[in-house]
């Protein structure tokens, strides 16, 4: 376990810094910790020592990607979102925006405002958690790519040379799996293996316990549960 430490995540609490809105979800800090970890470490061992490219296919709100920004910035080189849905992405846009000294000053001056027209613990509480996340990013900026984008379509894929994609796809009640394609996870596995650079690149899938996660294309190298959901990671073959 890389993640083994108790740390306070209060920061990355979604709605307080960073931004939440009706169908987005946020995804455990601690779990996101551990697993670009893992990812990092399944890297290095073979010889891709970063910084890292880093994609979400299925990205909602951008929570997972801009909270792995502020735990390695200077291990990510730039970061990749797409969803089908682009009311989200407006979302998502906000949140990676936060990955950069502008756009956590334009987040300041919209907290600041509401400390100051409702005086409420909350808003001071959240301007606090910036200053620790702007400390966290020491000044750098993460390049977002942001676009709208079917997963399951096989159309030529926007991202090449990608070093890690890690995604959490859609389970449960707060999200499903749109767009055309019959088979979502296979035309998830196909598309992500063309954006991959190979053989040194990893894929993290999140889903649930039922979901079967396998494909001809990848080899997998690492597999955990927690709770209601499993976690896999893959190489692509060459």
């Amino acid at each position: 376990m890389f993640a083994a430490e108790k740390t306070d995540y209060s920061d990355f609490a979604s709605g307080r810094v960073l931004y939440s809105a009706p169908g987005t979800t946020g995804f455990p800090v601690r779990l996101a910790d551990e697993i670009i970890q893992r990812a990092f470490h399944s890297l290095e061992k073979h010889g891709n020592k970063g910084p890292f490219r880093i994609y979400d296919p299925c990205c909602g709100g951008g929570f997972l990607l801009t909270t792995l920004g502020f735990l390695f910035p200077e291990r990510i080189l730039d970061i990749t979102a797409t969803d089908i849905d682009p009311k989200v992405l407006e979302v998502a846009a906000k949140n990676l925006s936060l990955l950069s000294a502008e756009g956590l000053d334009r987040r300041e001056r919209e907290l600041a405002s509401y400390a100051e027209a409702y005086g409420k613990d909350s808003h001071r509480e959240a301007l606090e958690s910036l200053a620790r996340l702007r400390t966290r990013l020491g000044g750098r900026s993460i390049k977002a790519t942001i676009g709208q984008r079917d997963i399951t379509d096989p159309a030529p894929f926007p991202a090449q040379g990608l070093d890690i994609i890690v995604t959490d796809i859609p389970y449960g009640q707060m999200a499903s799996w749109g767009g055309t394609g019959t088979d979502p996870v296979e035309s998830l596995f196909a598309n992500c293996y063309r954006a991959l650079t190979r053989p040194l690149a990893v894929l993290v899938i999140v889903a649930d316990r039922k979901a079967r996660l396998q494909h001809e294309a990848f080899r997998r190298i690492e597999h955990f549960k927690l709770g209601k959901r499993q976690i896999a990671f893959f190489q692509p073959l060459e």
